[in-house]
């Protein structure tokens, strides 16, 4: 046996050496463990409270609006149809012309109905000649009768058949002027004075008259450019807050730079449902107080409508003001390094801002964000009791906030989308 080899007994034991190489393993672990926490805060700071947005409260004016969008169209026009079936035989007036009263637009073809007026005009002169000759004969009947030569039976005859052939002669004579009505209903005219809004028509065309199924064919309008309306739809929910004679705002898409004022002159009684969702809807004109020669019937429009409006007030961002399951709000107040949860009063808001009516300070410090050791909804018996209102200087009447869910922000200023 070599002089270097090594006894069994003395070889080290397997077992003893994975048993020595985990618990250097876990006391590293332990020890890289605690080594970290005690390290992170001064690394890398608190990262729970970095995350959290704070804001500063200010004073702002607000104003709580309904805003809507609808179509230009004007205050006074007309649509153009024709009353009988037709062809367009001549176009005599173009789109965007000013047309006068009784002005023509066009002519449909008149063939056909000279053709019956002829006719008709041939069987007045024959029941007229047939009218004549009845009198004669009836008359000569009078005389003989008067005498007592002609028997009682032939007298009444004769005058049956005088009064029969009046009858054919007033009835063409009728069938004439009604022909002769349709005749002048081939000439459209403007009916009264505006720019003409013509459709895209062609000579040749075939048009349907106004008593058709569909209404027949829309030829085009007259209307009076020079004072427009926008009229949109209004859910019901907040037609009710709207009355005659509000002034509104209207701004056009085509001049997004413009900003133009308007009153209400009409507000619907009864609801329109929509196609869509079935949303009833109100329809409601706004009448523009200055014209502008840019502006065409059929332009998209937004309206807003101003309910209330509060200047220097206090405010805080929308998503900084929560609420809990009973409707009571409340902000996170920044307190030190952490927060609080904080009972606020609000007001009316819009679509940035909310009213602070109380419960909070110019300067004060507010989160943007739930904290996450704010987790879950605050019942109110959690919240203290918020200090008591202060004046504000308003104009317009100042409505809370009606917003439900917990730990939601407060709702924005109203708004209302239709097609």
């Amino acid at each position: 046996m070599s002089s270097s080899a090594v006894p069994p007994a003395q070889r080290p034991n397997p077992l003893l050496r994975i048993v020595i190489t985990l618990a250097i393993l876990a006391g590293c672990t332990w020890g890289g463990t605690v080594a970290w926490r005690h390290l992170k805060p001064g690394l890398f700071g608190d990262k729970r409270q970095e995350k959290v947005p704070v804001v500063k409260v200010r004073t702002a004016s607000i104003a709580e609006e309904i805003i809507a969008v609808g179509r230009l169209r004007a205050v006074f026009s007309t649509e153009l149809r024709s009353e009988i079936n037709g062809r367009i035989v001549k176009i005599l007036a173009v789109d965007g012309q000013k047309m006068k009263k009784d002005e023509e637009v066009l002519r449909l073809d008149q063939q056909d109905l000279l053709t019956q007026i002829q006719e008709i005009e041939r069987s007045i002169e024959a029941a007229k000649l047939r009218s004549q000759r009845a009198r004669r004969d009836h008359e000569r009947l009078m005389d003989l009768q008067k005498r007592g030569v002609v028997t009682l039976k032939d007298f009444e005859d004769s005058r049956i058949t005088f009064s029969l052939a009046e009858n054919d002669a007033a009835i063409a004579e009728a069938r004439a002027a009604n022909l002769r009505d349709k005749l002048t209903k081939t000439v459209i005219r403007a009916p009264h004075d505006g720019t003409l809004l013509l459709r895209d028509l062609t000579e040749g065309q075939v048009i349907t008259g106004a008593a058709a199924q569909n209404g027949g064919t829309l030829l085009g309008e007259v209307a009076d450019l020079t004072h427009l309306m926008v009229r949109t739809n209004i859910n019901e929910i907040d037609v009710a807050r709207i009355k005659l004679g509000d002034h509104a705002r209207v701004r056009v898409d085509s001049m997004r730079s413009v900003l133009m004022s308007g009153a209400v002159k009409r507000i619907a009684t009864s609801a329109l449902e929509t196609g869509s969702d079935r949303t009833r809807v109100f329809p409601v004109d706004v009448i523009l107080e200055e014209a502008d020669e840019r502006l065409r019937p059929g332009m998209s429009a937004t309206v807003m409508f101003t309910l209330a409006r509060v200047d220097e007030a206090i405010a805080a961002p929308l998503n900084a003001v929560f609420s809990t399951p009973d409707s009571a709000r409340y902000v996170f107040l920044r307190k030190g390094e952490g927060f609080v949860a904080h009972p606020v009063e609000i007001g009316i808001a819009d679509t940035r801002y909310v009213q602070i009516v109380s419960g909070l300070q110019v300067g004060d410090e507010v989160a943007r964000s739930r904290p996450l050791e704010f987790e879950g909804d605050l019942p109110v018996s959690t919240l203290p009791t918020a200090p008591k209102a202060r004046p504000t200087k308003s104009s317009g009447e100042s409505k809370s906030g009606s917003g439900e869910g917990g730990g939601k922000p407060a709702p924005t200023a109203k708004s209302n989308r239709a097609s």
